[in-house]
C-alpha cells in the first residue's frame, strides 16, 4: 500500500482553503441601530444632534454636508447602510423638536429602489384677552425599504401611515367651562403593493357646553369613535350592552383582523330653573359594530353616563355599558383642559 505524503506547503494550502470556506460564516455582520427622529434641537435656528443620541450609536457615522439656519442635511451610515437625512424648522427655531411650531424631517436610504422614513409636525398658537386655542398635527410615514418589517424601522405601535391632530380652544380665559378638545388619530398598515392590510382610528371630543359669561362645572358633552380592523385588530373580543328601553343592547363578538367599530356618547345639562334646586340631566350612549358580520348593538341610560369599572365584579363595567382596552381608555365624561 503506498503512503502519500503531505508537504508542510501542501497542508497549509489545505488549512488556507477550509478558512476559506468557512469565512463566509465568520464574518461579523454589520448590526443597524435604526435611524430615529427628534435626535436634535436647535438654538436660534442652529440644529444640533443628540451628542448622546442616534449618531453617538455604535456602527452609526453622520457626516455634515450642508447647514444653515433652519436647515440641516448629513450623511448617515449605519452598519454598512448609507441614508441622506434632511431636517427642516423655522430659522429661528430654539428647543427640541416636539415644542417647536414647525419641523421636517426625512430619511431616503441610497440605492434603495423606493421609500422613505418621514415626519412632519406643526403647531399653532395664540394667547390673548379674548381666545386662547392650539392646533397640531404630526404625520409620520414609512413607505418602501423603510416598511419591511424586516429592518424594523417602525417603532412598535406606529404602522405605515400615522396621523395625530389635536385642537383645544380654551373659550373665554376668564370664564371656565366654554372650552372644547378634540383629537384625531389615525394609522394605516400597508403591504407592499399599497394595499391597506390594517386600520387604527381613534376620534375624541370634550365640550364645555357653557355661554363664556358665567363659569360653567356642569354642562358638558363627550364623544368617542375606536375603530379597529385588519392587522391592527391583532385579537378577538366581546363587548356585551345591557338592555334599556328604547335600546335593545346585545352581544357583539369580533375575531382578529376582523373590522369593530365602538362609539360612546356623554352628555350632562344642569337644567335648574330660578328657585328649584340644581338638578342635572344626564344621558349616556353606546353602540358596537362588527361591520365584517353585520352584527351591531346599543344602549343608552340616564343615569350612567362614564363607562366605569364595576367594584363588585373584577373585569365587568357599571350596566349598561361594556369595553376593551384594545380600543384604549374607557371613555369619561369631561370638560375641556382648564389653565
Amino acid at each position: 500500500m503506498a503512503i502519500l505524503k503531505t508537504s508542510g506547503r501542501e497542508k497549509m494550502l489545505r488549512l488556507a482553503s477550509v478558512c476559506a470556506l468557512a469565512l463566509p460564516s465568520m464574518v461579523a455582520v454589520p448590526v443597524q441601530a435604526a435611524p430615529v427622529f427628534d435626535n436634535w434641537s436647535a438654538t436660534n435656528g442652529d440644529i444640533t444632534m443628540d451628542p448622546n443620541g442616534y449618531c453617538a450609536s455604535a456602527g452609526v457615522n453622520c457626516t455634515l454636508l450642508v447647514s444653515g439656519k433652519g436647515f440641516l442635511q448629513q450623511e448617515v451610515v449605519d452598519g454598512g447602510v448609507t441614508f441622506i437625512h434632511t431636517i427642516i424648522t423655522e430659522a429661528d427655531a430654539n428647543g427640541a423638536p416636539a415644542s417647536l411650531p414647525f419641523t421636517d424631517e426625512s430619511f431616503i436610504q441610497q440605492g434603495a429602489a423606493n421609500g422613505v422614513m418621514a415626519r412632519q409636525r406643526s403647531t399653532e398658537s395664540t394667547v390673548d384677552p379674548n381666545t386662547n386655542f392650539q392646533f397640531s398635527n404630526m404625520a409620520t410615514l414609512y413607505t418602501g425599504w423603510a416598511a419591511d418589517p424586516q429592518n424594523g424601522y417602525i417603532p412598535p405601535g406606529e404602522a405605515n401611515m400615522n396621523i395625530e391632530q389635536s385642537f383645544t380652544d380654551q373659550g373665554n380665559p376668564a370664564v371656565d367651562g366654554d372650552g372644547l378638545f378634540n383629537s384625531f388619530k389615525m394609522s394605516i398598515l400597508q403591504d407592499d403593493n399599497g394595499n391597506v392590510t390594517g386600520k387604527k382610528m381613534s376620534l375624541r371630543q370634550n365640550l364645555g357646553m357653557g355661554d363664556g359669561s358665567v363659569v360653567n362645572n356642569t354642562d358638558a358633552q363627550s364623544f368617542v369613535i375606536e375603530q379597529l380592523s385588519g392587522d391592527l385588530n391583532a385579537n378577538p373580543g366581546s363587548l356585551t350592552l345591557g338592555s334599556t328601553s328604547p335600546n335593545n343592547g346585545g352581544t357583539v363578538d369580533w375575531l382578529a383582523s376582523q373590522d369593530v367599530l365602538v362609539a360612546w356618547l356623554g352628555q350632562q345639562v344642569n337644567t335648574a330653573t330660578p328657585g328649584d334646586p340644581e338638578s342635572l340631566s344626564k344621558f349616556g350612549f353606546q353602540s358596537v359594530s362588527n361591520n365584517t358580520t353585520s352584527v351591531t348593538a346599543s344602549t343608552s341610560s340616564t343615569t350612567q353616563v362614564d363607562i366605569e369599572p364595576d367594584p363588585n365584579n373584577p373585569g365587568a363595567y357599571l350596566f349598561p355599558f361594556d369595553w376593551d382596552a384594545a380600543f384604549g381608555a374607557a371613555p369619561t365624561l369631561t370638560l375641556p383642559p382648564q389653565p
